[in-house]
């Protein structure tokens, strides 16, 4: 998002920005010429039950009583308490828009299309709509209302095309834009709280702290590497959203793996580390590994749903099972096989592509209104 928002010419196009809850380490990293537009209702129903008593203090008690029962429902059904959300959420700018972007889906979805106006209005969807069956429901009544489907990759095409035959007219593909000149300008900084000595690896995974990522695989692999006289220390940048702390503690690795949290500029720390990680097990088409091949490291990734569209194996990166044993196996032999290792760079750096044209997309649509 902040890429495309920094790609947008900003002397043909305004550009506003809703923001559902305005905080976030990435805020500062906004442009400083768009508008942005929230609301102190909206950012409290979108925090979910910690959100609960803010609208209370606030005597939104009809919002509160409401969002209580969206809770409720998205245990039960999470189409409907995504349509749930999106009817509790006020409209706050009643203006009429050249082009109206949805950049997450569910309910950013539906409240588009109920409470805002536009010319033209798109969505987008960042993975393989068959790993999120389960926002179907709603979504095959609004997508229709809505003039364009974006996704970022041939397979999260193919998969909106099962799901949705009747809409294959409006599925189209906008990577995600990634700038290498910023991207490699962003590098250069220096860090301080990674602290290698002698012939200690780095290891490097960037994303969400969780099983969905693939972090308990990693965790796995890292004991198989340490019984095995590997000297390396593995680092996780991104937010913990569940706690391995206890697995890290049952497997003696605490010396070894390294949580982080969450970085501005994960850059240096990709820039510094010998190997890039990526255990995942699905995602759409993953902007962490668009950046690890700007940077050319040598990269392990599991053989997740849509791995095809930015990888070969042998070629370009390592493609393994998503067994410990595997990904420990694939790692052994990157660190110790120096040649495979060039090969990869050399090939990465052969191959750097800036597709900030994508914003292209964008224009033809608001121009061809």
């Amino acid at each position: 998002m902040i890429s495309l928002l920094n790609t947008i010419d900003r002397q043909k196009y305004d550009v506003s920005l809703w923001m559902g809850s305005p905080i976030g380490v990435f805020y500062e990293l906004l442009p400083k010429d768009i508008i942005l537009l929230s609301d102190d209702r909206i950012t409290f129903l979108s925090r979910g039950k910690d959100g609960l008593l803010s609208l209370l203090k606030q005597g939104h008690f009809l919002l509160f009583i409401g969002s209580l029962f969206r809770l409720l429902l998205s245990s039960i059904n999470k189409s409907y308490a995504g349509w749930l959300l999106a009817k509790l959420m006020p409209v706050i700018e009643d203006i009429e828009y050249d082009l109206i972007v949805d950049y997450n889906g569910q309910h950013q979805l539906y409240y588009m299309v109920d409470k805002l106006r536009g010319k033209k209005k798109i969505s987008f969807f960042h993975s393989d709509y068959a790993k999120w069956p389960y926002y179907y429901q709603m979504d095959r009544y609004y997508y229709p209302k809505i003039d364009f489907i974006y996704t970022i990759s041939d397979v999260c095409a193919q998969s909106l095309k099962i799901f949705f035959p009747d809409l294959v007219h409006k599925i189209r593909l906008m990577e995600n834009i990634t700038s290498p000149q910023l991207i490699q300008q962003m590098s250069n900084e220096s860090i301080s709280d990674v602290k290698i000595g002698g012939d200690t690896k780095f290891l490097l995974s960037l994303g969400h702290v969780c099983k969905r990522k693939g972090s308990d695989l990693a965790i796995q692999a890292a004991s198989i590497l340490k019984n095995k006289g590997i000297d390396f220390k593995w680092f996780f940048l991104g937010k913990e959203l569940e706690d391995f702390s206890s697995l890290v503690d049952r497997l003696n690795l605490s010396d070894c793996i390294v949580f982080l949290g969450i970085r501005i500029n994960p850059y240096p720390y990709l820039k510094r580390a010998d190997l890039y990680i990526h255990p995942s097990q699905f995602e759409g088409k993953s902007i962490a590994l668009d950046e690890a091949k700007i940077l050319c490291k040598p990269i392990v990734v599991t053989n997740f749903s849509t791995v095809g569209d930015q990888f070969e194996n042998r070629v370009n990166a390592s493609i393994c099972d998503m067994t410990p044993e595997s990904l420990s196996n694939a790692i052994i032999e990157l660190l110790e096989n120096a040649s495979l290792r060039r090969k990869y760079q050399e090939y990465l750096s052969s191959h750097l592509i800036d597709n900030s044209n994508e914003v292209n997309k964008l224009y033809q649509i608001i121009e061809n209104q």
